[in-house]
């Protein structure tokens, strides 16, 4: 492929009133629809509020659908977007590159406007470890709802299959907390919540690391004693997709 497309890029904006914004994704384009797509930021690196982080998330993946589209979104539809935004979530002015293959171009806009700068260190923390969970659930073909509120509860996920509803908990006990009261009352608002709601629920659960302090492995105990307790299914980062098509069958009758 040799050809010109067009970028933009995917802002975030909490005050729409100041001048300050995070990047988020990058889209690419061309004058026809012909190729494109999208390349996002970890979500946990642009806002640490939970549903914030939702409100992202189905942006992104609505852009996302239309790109796996045959026909995708076009220089023109892109400038409407970048006019019609321009609130907490803006584009960029559209500026021309040229594109010899859509996935190089995508990764170097990418590294250049978008990839979040130091890293973050290499604990594993709740944010990085939704990253993750979203992503690989989304990626087995479930529906996923980042951040979603039903009824009055604020839930980490949701997840649709085939009239299946599930709600997700995500919690990392392999971070360099010395305090583990905020886990614990998330861990206790999920138990309620799932219960008030009627929503079957799975908690996501990353054990304390080897190097972990007293205090993390403590918290972690006590919280799947609760979970036990309640008859939760707790599943390790790495089988939840596992868990939910097993979930998928036994409701089809498989």
């Amino acid at each position: 492929m040799s050809g010109q497309g067009f970028f933009s890029v995917l802002r975030w904006r909490l005050d729409p009133t100041r001048d300050e914004a995070t990047n988020v994704a990058v889209v690419l384009v061309d004058r026809e629809g012909m190729f494109g797509g999208v390349r996002a930021a970890p979500l946990s690196s642009v806002s640490p509020r939970l549903h914030e982080q939702g409100i992202l998330d189905a942006a992104i993946a609505g852009l996302e659908r239309q790109f796996s589209e045959a026909h995708k979104p076009s220089l023109g539809v892109l400038i409407e977007w970048q006019r019609s935004l321009q609130h907490s979530l803006c584009f960029t002015e559209p500026k021309p590159t040229a594109v010899p293959d859509v996935d190089t171009v995508l990764q170097a806009l990418y590294q250049a406007y978008v990839r979040p700068r130091g890293g973050g260190g290499g604990k594993l923390t709740k944010g990085r470890l939704l990253d993750q969970v979203v992503t690989r659930v989304r990626h087995r073909g479930f529906e996923v709802r980042r951040g979603s509120y039903v009824d009055d509860y604020l839930f980490d996920a949701v997840v649709d299959h085939d009239g299946h509803r599930s709600a997700l908990e995500v919690l990392s006990f392999a971070t360099g907390a010395r305090h583990w009261t905020p886990v614990e009352h998330d861990a206790g608002h999920f138990l309620y919540a799932i219960g008030a709601v009627g929503l079957s629920g799975v908690a996501v659960v990353e054990p304390p690391g080897p190097d972990s302090q007293r205090s993390a492995t403590d918290a972690f105990n006590r919280v799947n004693r609760w979970f036990q307790h309640a008859n939760l299914p707790v599943v390790a980062p790495l089988e939840v997709e596992d868990h939910l098509v097993g979930v998928q069958r036994f409701d089809l009758g498989i």
